[in-house]
């Protein structure tokens, strides 16, 4: 977790969006880090433990986010809704962060920080086109949000909650191909064996690190269309 945020090759600074990025993924997070000797090693989930690493580049270090932030109600990781959310509270407000996939939390957003950290009106295309752009490129894509408001003291965190988001920004993140993957697939096709990919990923994200490990697939079924064809 040593390390610089670069922009264009050169270090960037905390910026009110990029900053509210890290913290976002500090918070909605339930992984942590800790160094045994010369090693680092981490607790939960590799996807949440990358987003404590960036943070920790950003000069953001996740026990103090959490002190200053404390978690007053949760909505855990669930298949279904594909995004968890988290309720904080600081000086009496309280804060939502979101962190999941951008199909189910894009449409409960209606504004975006700008660059400078304030809230403009959302550009649901450039945000699209962002995220099929890191798929392209065979990255995992997170979309972060938040919601500050006042929810009285006695706050519960539910689903329908966690709407007029505003976007915070995209994480995208990338889990290299292991070699023994793509010399095992090289093998079962010189055995005239057949190889089909199953994956959590997003499709566009599936089809290139499908390439990547020499599988040359021309469409990805995601489940919802895998579900609706018949048995033949």
């Amino acid at each position: 977790p040593e390390g610089q945020i670069r922009h264009d090759e050169m270090p960037d600074g905390n910026d009110s969006a990029l900053r509210e990025c890290l913290v976002a993924g500090t918070l909605c997070n339930d992984a942590s880090l800790r160094q045994e000797g010369a090693h680092w090693k981490i607790t939960g989930d590799p996807t949440e433990a990358a987003l404590l690493v960036a943070a920790r580049k950003g000069q953001l270090d996740e026990r103090t986010l959490r002190a200053l932030f404390p978690r007053q109600d949760e909505l855990p990781f669930d298949a279904g809704r594909q995004f968890m959310a988290t309720a904080h509270r600081n000086d009496g407000e309280c804060v939502i962060y979101a962190k999941g996939a951008l199909e189910r939390l894009l449409p409960r957003c209606d504004m975006q920080l700008s660059t400078t950290g304030q809230p403009v009106p959302i550009d649901r295309q450039a945000v699209e086109a962002a995220a099929h752009a890191y798929a392209g490129q065979g990255m995992r894509v997170l979309l972060l949000a938040r919601r500050i408001a006042d929810f009285g003291q006695n706050f519960e965190l539910t689903v329908e909650a966690v709407d007029q988001l505003t976007l915070i920004g995209l994480v995208g993140m990338i889990d290299p191909p292991r070699k023994a993957a793509v010399a095992a697939i090289r093998n079962c096709h010189s055995a005239g064996i057949r190889v089909k990919m199953i994956t959590g990923d997003h499709a566009v994200t599936a089809l290139a690190i499908a390439a990547q490990i020499g599988i040359n697939a021309r469409h990805a079924l995601t489940g919802r269309e895998l579900a609706k064809l018949d048995d033949g």
